[in-house]
């Protein structure tokens, strides 16, 4: 068998590299890996037929998101929750479909009716265009897609929507929290089996925010902003 080209090379690699970093996470995050429990490298390479590097790297990640720590002449350990970036996209994923997903979900929700009625409240005072009219089209292709019958290029576009408004803010810490609101709407849409509300009530609630925006009403923005996102209250099963 020829062997691999280095690009080849790299990308089993970096797909290696991820996959070490998603199952650590998700074993961490559902307690199999639990708190204080030690990370050896040679057994974490063992296990996934990978190089003393690529573990490491992939160590090192999960120490960014705040799930591991290491020392040096003293090893690697897991973190309790209470250590770990709560708006980490990927531990958001991760927490989403672990054991108290529907609580993760919840949480998620109250973050964005904190954050996203202030974020329409500011984007409707300080009106950027260029952020205002990717919230346009955002809607636009939101419905289109409910035209077609597309769940994924809504779910798409209703991202670009919510991260739009949230950068319309003209705040740049708000701005920052975009991360968290769309990898909790990837996440909602992945743990309720519903890639995207096609209804055209939420299509009407996405269209009131987007009004009141540009209308520079910004109590109307707040209000719809918040409508919508109560519109979105997770099911009772989902405590």
């Amino acid at each position: 068998m020829p062997a691999p080209k280095d690009g080849a090379s790299r990308a089993g690699g970096r797909n290696l590299h991820a996959r070490i970093v998603d199952e650590l996470g998700r074993l961490i995050v559902t307690g199999v890996l639990g708190d204080g429990q030690p990370l050896v490298p040679e057994d974490i390479g063992r296990r996934f037929g990978a190089s003393r590097t690529v573990v490491r790297e992939a160590l090192r990640v999960l120490e960014s998101k705040g799930m591991v720590a290491a020392r040096p002449r003293v090893g690697t350990w897991t973190l309790p929750p209470d250590d770990w970036d709560a708006i980490d996209p990927d531990v958001i994923a991760w927490r989403m479909h672990g054991p108290n997903g529907g609580h993760q979900l919840r949480e998620l929700l109250e973050l964005r009716l904190t954050i996203e009625p202030q974020a329409a409240r500011l984007a409707a005072q300080h009106r950027r265009p260029d952020e205002l009219s990717k919230m346009a089209a955002a809607y636009e292709r939101m419905a289109d897609a409910v035209d077609r019958e597309d769940h994924e290029s809504f779910k798409t576009a209703d991202c670009e929507f919510h991260a739009a408004l949230i950068r319309a803010s003209g705040n740049a810490l708000i701005a920052q929290l975009q991360v968290p609101v769309v990898a909790a709407l990837n996440a909602r849409g992945e743990l309720l089996d519903a890639p995207g509300d096609l209804s055209v009530s939420t299509l009407v609630l996405h269209s009131r925010v987007l009004t009141m925006v540009l209308a520079k009403n910004a109590d109307g923005a707040e209000t719809a902003s918040r409508r919508l996102l109560e519109s979105m209250v997770p099911t009772p099963d989902l405590a």
